[in-house]
């Protein structure tokens, strides 16, 4: 008899007494058929799961840069695993790489990277817009059949047939129970797989957090973009004015507090190019959105793959998806207007103290973009 054999058999045995309306002499069912069906499908999903265990490519770098169009850019690549949201995997916050306690338990590794947005898009569907307030018609929601228990289930199930001895074991567990557990993920299976693809805004920022991450994985990248601070600084006071928060008005309160935080972020990547070399690759934000074609196939060729009419349009799970815009975006695809809406929602100060401030900042880091 198969190891199988027993729990699917539980599992039969449960469905069946729960379709009779079979109850023991209490009067209750037999067994809950619930807790069999979810054993069944954490076994069937550990027995004949896809190995996630190519390196990391993340793409980082501060809030409202294109992070986001970049990855859904990735979305339907035949040889990529592309995570379908903001990477949360960072602990005690999401933009810090974890520190894994390689005498913890498989239990307490899990809950340092389980991920609440995976979790909340299992219940209310996938929407990533920065338009809160937007209308309902106007947000799109798509499914994401993602039962956070099976994903534990899967994870501690391949740490007890492992036993992880490094980061970078433990994270190979995690991203296959990720991708396994996401039972609606048209693109899990191909022969050809050659990277796992991520975005987490601002862990580009933090010097131990990219060292944590080429010492995880050294044979990983890290792909930043670098805005226009002008179009940036419109984009962001666009969520300012949308999201009235405490934190969104430090940030981007001011345009002296806006560019600030560019230029913190704008420096992080020349210093991380700087520290890691070839590792790191800078992408116009202009680039990414006038000229898409040449420079994703700059991209394929960097990470050594197939161009793919894939990496032209924005999807979610195959699927077309709107951009992720601060301001309304009436179609689908990669759309230009950020590029020069800053001309009409900055004044002409804020543009002279921009201008002043951080393009020669910006000229730098283009050099290295080009």
């Amino acid at each position: 008899m198969s190891p199988r054999q027993p729990l699917l058999g539980r599992a039969a045995r449960a469905i069946g007494a729960r379709r009779e309306g079979r109850r023991n002499g209490s009067g209750d069912a037999l067994e809950d058929p619930r807790l069999a069906e979810h054993d069944a499908l954490v076994h069937h999903r550990a027995e004949h799961h896809v190995e996630v265990r190519e390196p990391l490519v993340l793409v980082s770098q501060i809030d409202r840069s294109g992070g986001t169009l970049l990855s859904q850019l990735f979305d339907d690549h035949p040889q990529l695993h592309a995570h379908p949201y903001e990477l949360h995997t960072g602990h005690p916050k999401k933009y810090r790489w974890p520190v894994l306690d390689l005498a913890a338990s498989p239990e307490e590794w899990f809950e340092i990277l389980r991920e609440p947005p995976a979790e909340r898009a299992f219940l209310e569907g996938y929407r990533k817009v920065a338009q809160p307030n937007a209308p309902p018609e106007d947000v799109e929601t798509f499914p994401f059949v993602f039962p956070p228990l099976v994903q534990r289930g899967m994870f501690l199930a391949l740490c007890e047939r492992r036993r992880p001895a490094s980061g970078r074991e433990i994270f190979d567990a995690y991203m296959t129970s990720y991708f396994n557990a996401w039972l609606d993920n048209r693109n899990v299976y191909g022969p050809d797989k050659r990277w796992v693809t991520a975005f987490a805004a601002r862990l580009s920022n933090e010097e131990d957090s990219v060292a944590g991450l080429f010492d995880v994985y050294p044979d990983g990248r890290l792909v930043s973009i670098v805005r226009d601070p002008r179009s940036w600084y419109a984009s962001a006071r666009g969520v300012r004015d949308l999201v009235q928060t405490k934190s969104k008005e430090r940030k981007y309160g001011t345009v002296e507090a806006g560019m600030e935080v560019w230029q913190k972020g704008a420096e992080a990547l020349l210093r991380n190019r700087e520290r890691h070399g070839e590792r790191v690759l800078l992408v116009s934000f202009d680039d990414l959105v006038a000229d898409t074609e040449p420079t994703m196939r700059r991209l394929a060729a960097w990470l050594e793959i197939d161009f793919h009419p894939t990496l032209l349009e924005p999807t979610f799970n195959g699927r077309p998806i709107k951009a992720d815009s601060s301001f309304e975006v009436a179609a689908h695809g990669v759309v230009t207007d950020p590029l020069t809406r800053w001309r009409e929602k900055l004044s002409a100060e804020e543009i002279e103290y921009v201008e002043r401030e951080a393009l020669p900042l910006y000229e730098r880091t283009l050099e290295l973009a080009g």
